[in-house]
């Protein structure tokens, strides 16, 4: 882990060569494809964290990967200069600070809905129409059942918090009623 503050650096950097190179969302595609590599495998990891194990065999084991995950020029040399400055272990930070970084410049917000049950497509597409209209940005909704809500959503969109829960509206009557209202 290298630290949220060096992960943005990082992700600050590469985000604007993307964005010089048009290649925004293709380079985040292959960091997410790098990332997923690195989690799924221990002993990838800690082949690259060892510092026995000699640079020259670490990058050509990148070098296979990148050629298995069809890695652009762009992502191949910000990996590798990954590998040289030994912050490997960084690239899931990196990714997320990234796909921030994309999400803002690409004029798209990213909104979580938990509901009590499952939503139908209709509701997902409402949703996401009236969180775009509130924005004014293209919302992608991450949707998620919590089943002890009970009935009706919460929704996290940026900093804010909307909870349209039964269980909010609920304490929301209490309260209402031990004041006297």
């Amino acid at each position: 882990m290298i630290g949220l503050v060096l992960a943005r650096r990082y992700a600050k950097a590469l985000i604007d060569l993307a964005e010089d190179a048009g290649k925004i969302p293709g380079v985040r595609e292959e960091l997410a494809w790098m990332d997923a590599v690195f989690g799924s495998s221990q002993e990838l990891v800690n082949l690259f964290m060892d510092p026995t194990v000699p640079f020259a065999q670490k990058k050509k084991v990148l070098e296979d990967l990148f050629e298995q995950g069809e890695i652009g020029d762009l992502t191949r040399r910000f990996v590798t200069l990954l590998l040289d400055k030994n912050r490997l272990d960084g690239i899931s930070e990196i990714m997320e600070a990234y796909g921030v970084y994309a999400d803002e410049r690409e004029h798209r917000l990213r909104a979580r809905v938990y509901s009590a049950v499952p939503l139908e497509d209709e509701e997902v597409d409402r949703f996401r129409k009236i969180l775009s209209g509130m924005s004014g940005k293209e919302v992608v909704l991450d949707v998620h059942v919590d089943e002890d809500l009970v009935g009706g959503v919460v929704t996290r969109l940026g900093g804010e918090v909307y909870d349209g829960s039964l269980k909010n509206q609920l304490q929301l009557i209490k309260e209402n009623l031990s004041k006297g209202r």
